[in-house]
C-alpha cells in the first residue's frame, strides 16, 4: 500500500516529536542527577545526612552547574572559531587584530552577564566602586555595568556593519581603521578590563572564588576535552568492535571526570551562589518561634516576646521532611570552611519568621 503525502508528513512529525521528547527527557535527567549529587555532597560537608531524594530544586542546581561548565569551556572555543572564521571570510582589513578584539569583548561580556546573574546580589549591585570626592563623582556597580554592556553590545552588533561601510566607500581604509575603527573596538575591551579590576578590588570574595574556581575550570576542561576526543575518534574509526571499546572507555572516563568536576564545583563555587539560583548562599535569615525547652541547649541567640521564645537569627541551610538544618548568622568563616550546623525537629517549632537579607549576609561579613 502506497502511503499518501499526509501520512508520510504525519509519521515525520511523530518521529521528530518522539526524538525531541527523548532529548528533553535525557537533558532533564542529567540536570536532576547532577543536581542531586551536588546537593548530596554539599549537605554532607555540612554534616547533614538526611535529605530528600525527590526535589525539583535539584534541576535548578544541575542547570546552574551545566551553564557554568559550558561557559568556562565551550564558550571561549566557540567564540574563537566564530570570530576568526567570520573575519577571514569577510576579507576585512586587520584580520587578526579585529578577531582578537571581538573575541576578548565577547568572552568578557558573556562571563560578566552570566556571573552577575548567578553570583551578584543587591549588596554588590548597589555598591559604589568609583568615588572621586574632589569632583563629587560616585559611580555604582549598576551604572558602570550598564555603561560597559552598552558599549560592548554596540561594538559587537553595529561596528561590523560600520566596517563594511568603511571598506565599501572609503579610499584610505587603513587610516580610517587606525583612527576610528580600532579605537572603538578596543575601547570596549579596555573598559571591560577596568571594570573587572574594579570589581576584583572592591569585593574580596570574588578573588577567593576565582582562586578556588581554577580547580573547577581545570576539571571542566578535562571533561569536555575527553568527550570531544572520544567522539572525534569514534567518527574516524569505522571498526564496530573498536567503536564499542571506545564508547565504553570514553563513557567511563567521562563519568569519572564528571564526578571530579562536581566535587571541584562543590568545593569552589556552590557556597558563593545564592540559594534562589541553585547555590547555598542564604538570601534570607530566619527566626524560630517555639516554647519547646529542648531549644535551650543550642548555642543560639534568643529573646522572649509575648510569652514565646524567639531563636535567631539563623540561616536555614536545608529543610527536610522532619528537620530544619540551620547555621548561626554571626559565623564569619562562611566562605572559608564548612560551618557548624544544627538540626532541629520541625515539630518543636511553632512558626518561622523570615527576613530578606539586605546587607550582604555571610558573604558580606566575610573578610
Amino acid at each position: 500500500m502506497v502511503e499518501t503525502a499526509d501520512q508520510i508528513l504525519t509519521k515525520t512529525y511523530e518521529k521528530i516529536g518522539l526524538d525531541l521528547a527523548k532529548l528533553i527527557l535525557g537533558v532533564v535527567t542529567f540536570f536532576y542527577g547532577t543536581g542531586y549529587l551536588i546537593q548530596a555532597i554539599t549537605l554532607r560537608n555540612y554534616g547533614i545526612q538526611r535529605f530528600e531524594a525527590l526535589k525539583l530544586q535539584y534541576i535548578e542546581v544541575g542547570v546552574t552547574f551545566t551553564v557554568l561548565t559550558l561557559l568556562l569551556t565551550v564558550l571561549p572555543v566557540g567564540c574563537y572559531m566564530a570570530h576568526f572564521r567570520i573575519r577571514k571570510k569577510s576579507k576585512l582589513p586587520h584580520y587578526k587584530i579585529g578577531a582578537v578584539g571581538y573575541l576578548a569583548n565577547t568572552c568578557n561580556l558573556f562571563l560578566l552577564v552570566v556571573c552577575f546573574s548567578l553570583f551578584i546580589t543587591q549588596q554588590e549591585w548597589s555598591a559604589v566602586i568609583v568615588n572621586i570626592k574632589r569632583w563629587g563623582i560616585q559611580l555604582r556597580v549598576s551604572e558602570l555595568c550598564s555603561l560597559y554592556v552598552t558599549v560592548s553590545v554596540f561594538v559587537l552588533i553595529f561596528l561590523p556593519l560600520i566596517e563594511r561601510v568603511v571598506v565599501a566607500r572609503c579610499k584610505r581604509v587603513r587610516l580610517v581603521y587606525w583612527l576610528f575603527v580600532e579605537p572603538i573596538r578596543y575601547s570596549a575591551v579596555i573598559l571591560g578590563i577596568l571594570f573587572d579590576l574594579g570589581i576584583l578590588a572592591e569585593f574580596s570574595w570574588i578573588k577567593l572564588l576565582i582562586l578556588r574556581g581554577l580547580m573547577f575550570w581545570a576539571s571542566a576542561v578535562c571533561l569536555i576535552g575527553t568527550i570531544y576526543v572520544v567522539v572525534y575518534y569514534m567518527r574516524k574509526l569505522g571498526d564496530r568492535r573498536t567503536l564499542h571499546v571506545l564508547a565504553v572507555l570514553g563513557t567511563t572516563g567521562a563519568f569519572v571526570l564528571l564526578y571530579m568536576c562536581i566535587n571541584a564545583y562543590v568545593y569552589a563555587v556552590v557556597r558563593h551562589i545564592p540559594m534562589n539560583r541553585g547555590g547555598k548562599l542564604p538570601v534570607t535569615q530566619s527566626y524560630l518561634v517555639t516554647n519547646d525547652t529542648t531549644m535551650k541547649s543550642l548555642p543560639l541567640k534568643s529573646r522572649q516576646e509575648s510569652g514565646c521564645s524567639i531563636w535567631g537569627p539563623v540561616y536555614i541551610i536545608e529543610e527536610s521532611q522532619d528537620y530544619l538544618h540551620v547555621a548561626k548568622v554571626d559565623d564569619g568563616e562562611w566562605l572559608k570552611t564548612w560551618i557548624q550546623t544544627f538540626s532541629i525537629r520541625k515539630d518543636t517549632v511553632d512558626y518561622i519568621q523570615n527576613e530578606r537579607i539586605t546587607v550582604g549576609g555571610p558573604r558580606g561579613s566575610s573578610p
